[in-house]
């Protein structure tokens, strides 16, 4: 349901900025002077140091973590033509040691060591570095990252190992599509265009001849590694004087070169050329039209908002919408539209559609009635009542807007501080509230068959080029003339939202010094109602979770089935849940380990208003065998497609596939669906119900007594009066030493290994014991294997724990080394790091243990995020909601002779528990695996 789309921008993230970088604020600003949402108690302050760097300083007495980030106003379309991917590179080679701390690792291993993480982001105009960190630790964290911007060291011996490591993040999505299309738009854009540059890199564009490399990353710094050319955004729990101490002291330093943000200038298409129709073959099974149209520069119209506009209305998905009519012909799956690509230059608007089969024969007829959808827009969809709408409903979400984890605040912060004035750092990108009819319209004028160019991706469609760098066939030709359609009542435009909220008064007005705990309010035999009254949070909103236990899921062939059930009760929601969705409420549908689940989350108002439609959907859905035809052919694309993820993430996911007993691999779920007849189905839908019973939470700006009705008639409805036996849920247990191999067959030209260890039972013992092993060896391992050895891009200790059952894996994909080098490499790391642990200064042990407990002890930031902790804890019938402090008390007793112990039980003695590979071999399914094998089941429930 997404209506806004970025097209053109590949790995860019692209914002819109201004031009004049050194137009600055004055030197110290009070908090009163920017514009907040009602419910934030941060305290602000926005400085200009002499070296004219930005620093917005946010005093945050609730932050559980400090964070910050440095956003520098360069990205990849400022790449040398001959040096592309230079920005990227440099951002790699930034974290990798400085005068002060020369290590490769004391950053990461300190960060890492304190409860921290760590990463950055280049894209198309910016450079993006972020931390966290345990607030007790936040001045050496923070002097450690100030020296990047002082005095990196761009070490000689890591260059070439880094752009191995450029290469490497290259080569690991070369079968990513949305990439591969990206390189098809560089080779058909203005060449003089930044968006024909490749942003990645790899080991050409960085080939190093005689040591030329290294002086160009001097060159590039120099020249954009200004402090004029900065933003930087600190937040922790210290008062607000104590921040700017620790800034002046550190950021005063970094130099200003009074570098001047270059403006390229250039036309997005070439000037005078033909629009063109350009031919796409995707890696996936999937068919799409795009159709982007050049525009000028939006960035100065902030409050105006005019392609936001023309995109909530274009991209509407309500009765009468282009969506609608396109999915009633059976063309569409899905459609998208908004703003693209947008610099100081110029911008774009893109509208983007998945097609069906059918649609994808009916193209040009889909594309005329864009454009159809486009005219109607513009001579009719104009208008004050519409604009104020759009704007009212930004700042309502603005107004009302909860907290999120310090580090995302920090780093999205930092980069609006080149966009807005520092006063709407925070609302900026909520404004609407200066209608401007005649730029809405000249940008919809500008939206016509002659200033666009249309991209139509399909395995059907015929190429007679293929790309450099991604190896995608394509062919580029003139757009051939579309015949426009007549009018037709078929389409019209949205009427006013009935979802909008009209209440937002706080039930529970008297403020908690502590969230508090869910409670059960209601234990019948067919339905049981958690309620959580909030206290804490405050905001006019809430969640309803809903399981409804059900036999219906027992199999593969019914898990298939189910699917196809939810995704027509989707089909036949979408109009009413988008409305929804603009306004603030959202709902969620899904097939359950025990049966089906939903979810709704917003604004409490219209709630069970959204809730009713949701269950009359469940009760009430019948389509055509048209219909379903389609949805079960798009599931069946969607599960067979899911071969062409990336390695790493398929080896992650099998695990889970393979050792839960209530899990199928996609391609087994696709086999079902193939070959189920719809009377069958029907048959199915009919018994989804029987012997079903609910489990319940209700959460947030919800009273009682209200909780109790909408429950009881939640119930009534769906609940069948003779609950059946929950269905059993388990994690299939692996012997010590069992050492099971799972080859994955992945047709990807780099080799992946994921090395599953599993708990050795699945007590909160276990899982404390499990989260220290993960802990003390992701960093060394990330080190050793990713920055000295270059094995790959992805190299890392993920978290692999299955319900209750602890687990982690050593995850490492690779376009370099064979999977026996990778093994090799993980032995021999695991074999070292024995004498590491052994010899580990308590004095490092006791900050592994503080990192884990600042993670533990961390507190949800929002109303959204303590439900959905509940309803997890409520999952895994952790009644009690004390699993976490359990956790906390196991972590404070380990000692560093217990975990020694379990190392060498565990890692060496051991080993690992299951090997998942892309190497080629035979199919093992999950049932398979789990015949004859104990099962870890969960507690009985309440």
């Amino acid at each position: 349901m997404k209506r806004l789309v970025v097209v053109f921008v590949c790995l860019f993230c692209v914002a819109g900025a201004y031009s004049e970088a050194t137009s600055f604020s004055p030197q110290s600003s009070s908090d009163s002077d920017i514009a907040r949402s009602e419910n934030d108690q941060s305290v602000y302050r926005h400085l200009t140091l002499p070296n004219t760097l930005q620093v917005l300083l946010v005093s945050d007495p609730d932050a559980d973590k400090a964070a910050a980030a440095l956003d520098v106003f360069v990205g990849s379309s400022h790449d040398p033509v001959r040096r592309q991917g230079l920005a990227h590179f440099l951002e790699h080679m930034l974290f990798l040691g400085t005068d002060k701390y020369p290590e490769p690792d004391e950053y990461q291993a300190f960060i890492g060591q304190h409860g921290g993480q760590h990463n950055a982001y280049t894209s198309f105009e910016h450079t993006n570095y972020f931390f966290d960190i345990d607030p007790a630790h936040f001045e050496p964290a923070l002097d450690r990252f100030s020296r990047f911007f002082v005095a990196p060291l761009f070490n000689a011996d890591y260059v070439e190992r880094e752009k191995n490591a450029v290469h490497s993040e290259y080569k690991a999505r070369i079968k990513d599509d949305y990439r591969r299309q990206m390189d098809v738009y560089s080779q058909v854009v203005n060449p003089a265009h930044p968006a024909a540059k490749f942003s990645v890199g790899n080991l050409d564009t960085l080939a190093d001849e005689k040591g030329q490399l290294r002086e160009d990353l001097l060159s590039f710094y120099k020249a954009h590694y200004s402090a004029n050319r900065m933003a930087l955004v600190v937040l922790a729990p210290q008062p607000l004087d104590q921040l700017e101490a620790m800034v002046r002291d550190r950021f005063a330093n970094v130099p200003n070169h009074a570098s001047q943000q270059p403006k390229h200038g250039k036309p997005l298409l070439e000037p005078g050329e033909p629009p063109k129709l350009v031919s796409v073959q995707p890696v996936r099974e999937m068919r799409e039209l795009s159709i982007t149209f050049p525009l000028p520069a939006v960035d100065q119209y902030q409050r105006e908002q005019p392609l936001g506009y023309l995109g909530n209305l274009i991209g509407h998905e309500g009765k009468g919408s282009l969506l609608w009519l396109l999915k009633n012909r059976g063309w569409a799956e899905n459609l998208r539209a908004g703003q693209g690509i947008s610099d100081t230059s110029g911008s774009s608007f893109s509208v983007t559609v998945g097609l069906t089969p059918e649609g994808y024969a009916n193209w040009q007829q889909v594309l005329s009635l864009v454009f159809r959808q486009i005219d109607l827009v513009a001579d009719e969809g104009i208008s004050q009542w519409r604009f104020d709408e759009q704007g009212a409903l930004a700042n309502m979400q603005f107004r009302y807007m909860e907290q999120d984890d310090p580090v995302h605040r920090v780093s999205r912060l930092a980069n609006r501080l080149h966009q807005y004035p520092y006063t709407e750092v925070l609302r900026g990108p909520y404004r609407m509230d200066l209608y401007d009819a005649g730029l809405i319209a000249d940008m919809a004028s500008r939206m016509t068959a002659d200033n666009a160019m249309v991209l139509l991706a399909a395995p059907e469609v015929e190429t007679n080029a293929a790309t450099t760098l991604y190896q995608v066939p394509y062919k580029v030709e003139p757009l051939p003339k579309i015949q426009p359609v007549a009018a037709t009542t078929d389409l019209s435009l949205p009427g006013k939202n009935p979802f909008i909220p009209e209440r937002f008064s706080l039930k529970h007005p008297n403020k908690a010094s502590e969230p508090g705990l869910a409670e059960l309010l209601v234990k019948q035999p067919d339905y049981r109602l958690w309620h959580y009254a909030d206290h804490f949070y405050r905001v006019p909103k809430a969640q309803l979770y809903v399981a409804v236990k059900t036999p219906a899921v027992e199999g593969v062939r019914h898990a298939a089935m189910m699917d196809l059930y939810l995704r027509a009760v989707e089909y036949s929601l979408n109009e009413t849940s988008y409305e929804a969705a603009l306004a603030g409420l959202r709902y969620g549908i899904n097939r359950r380990p025990d049966g089906l689940g939903f979810m709704i989350s917003g604004f409490d108002d219209k709630l069970s208003v959204l809730s009713a439609a949701v269950v009359e959907a469940l009760l009430t859905t019948e389509l055509t065998d048209e219909r379903l035809e389609l949805l079960r052919q798009e599931l069946i694309r969607k599960w067979r497609n899911s071969t062409q993820d990336t390695p790493y993430i398929q080896l992650m996911r099998e695990v889970g596939l393979l050792l839960n007993t209530t899990a199928w691999q996609p391609a087994r779920l696709a086999d079902e669906l193939e070959k189920l007849d719809f009377s069958t189905f029907r048959q199915y839908v009919k018994t989804i119900f029987n012997g079903a019973s609910l489990e319940l939470l209700a959460s947030g700006n919800l009273q009682v007594e209200e909780v109790k009705v909408l429950a009881q008639s939640l119930s009534e409805q769906l609940a069948s009066g003779n609950p059946a036996d929950w269905l059993p849920r388990g994690i299939a247990r692996v012997a010590p030493g069992e050492k099971i191999n799972a080859p994955m067959s992945i047709p990807h030209k780099d080799a992946g290994i994921l090395r599953y260890y599993q708990g050795r039972d699945d007590s909160v013992a276990e899982a404390a014991r499990f989260m220290f092993l993960r802990q003390l060896i992701k960093s060394p391992f990330f080190h050793e294997l990713r920055t000295e050895q270059q094995l790959g891009y992805v190299v890392a200790a993920v978290d692999q724990g299955l319900e209750r059952v602890p687990g982690f894996g050593l995850l490492v994909q690779s376009p370099s080394a064979p999977l026996s080098r990778l093994e090799q490499a993980i032995d021999q790391f695991l074999d070292s790091y024995a004498e590491q642990l052994a010899a580990m200064p308590a004095e490092e042990f006791e900050r592994h243990r503080a990192s884990i407990l600042t993670g533990l002890t961390e507190k949800p930031k929002s109303l959204a995020e303590q439900s959905g902790r509940f309803w997890t804890s409520i999952d895994l019938r952790d009644y009690q909601f004390d699993m976490r402090q359990q956790l906390i008390v196991e972590v404070q007793n380990l000692t560093h002779a217990q975990m020694l112990e379990v190392y060498r039980n565990v890692v060496v003695a051991a080993g690992f528990s299951m090997q998942v590979d892309t190497s080629a071999g035979d199919f093992m399914s999950g049932s398979g695996l789990a015949k004859e094998r104990d099962v870890y089941r969960l507690p009985e429930k309440m």
